[in-house]
């Protein structure tokens, strides 16, 4: 299980596009309908070289509510399930190119040909031009596990991928709908 979840964070850090690009998976053995609390894991002191206190907020209150949507009680200690935060960001850079083609001209004009000095139609050179634009961003990422205290062990996994949002107002508004969108696929307990 390990392997996979390895190899799942592989292809969502892989993925560059400007939408949220998510997977998840999880323990199909566990029965989640066995629990009804949850707990906060205490904060990664490496993800606060990440992320802001705001953002922070913004995105434990974001779990909190997709978890009770779900049926889970929330609970400050001691939850049937823990769930725990990792974040990342990591420079990127993109590249567009873009070529202009400029076909050659036709003309009439004179020259010399097999049967000496003559007229006719005859082709110019044509050429191109490339324009290579270099784009640099942040992409982060959010990994949210959800651990059982009963047996010590990761019983789902979900990640979210994507361009970190430099507009402010417009980060408020979406961070909640991509960790909402992340926790969509976490089984209820009803």
């Amino acid at each position: 299980m390990k392997k996979l979840f390895s190899i799942l964070f592989l292809l969502v850090v892989m993925a560059s596009c400007s939408s949220l690009q998510t997977s998840y998976d999880y323990d199909r053995s566990v029965n989640f309908t066995e629990f009804k609390t949850f707990s906060f894991y205490p904060w990664d002191y490496k993800n606060g070289f990440q992320i802001n206190d705001y953002d922070k907020q913004t995105i434990l209150d974001a779990i909190q509510t997709s978890m009770e949507k779900k049926g889970y009680v929330y609970q400050e200690k001691g939850g049937d399930l823990a769930v725990s935060l990792f974040i990342t960001v990591k420079g990127k850079t993109s590249y567009d190119a873009y070529t202009n083609h400029y076909g050659g001209w036709a003309g009439y004009g004179g020259g010399w040909g097999y049967n000496g000095f003559g007229y006719g139609y005859g082709y110019g050179p044509g050429y191109a031009t490339t324009t290579v634009t270099e784009n640099h961003y942040e992409q982060g990422t959010l990994v949210i596990d959800v651990f059982s205290m009963k047996g010590k062990k990761l019983v789902w996994q979900g990640i979210g991928s994507r361009p970190v949002e430099n507009n402010l107002d417009k980060r408020d508004r979406v961070l909640p709908k991509n960790v909402a969108q992340i926790m969509s696929k976490l089984p209820a307990n009803k």
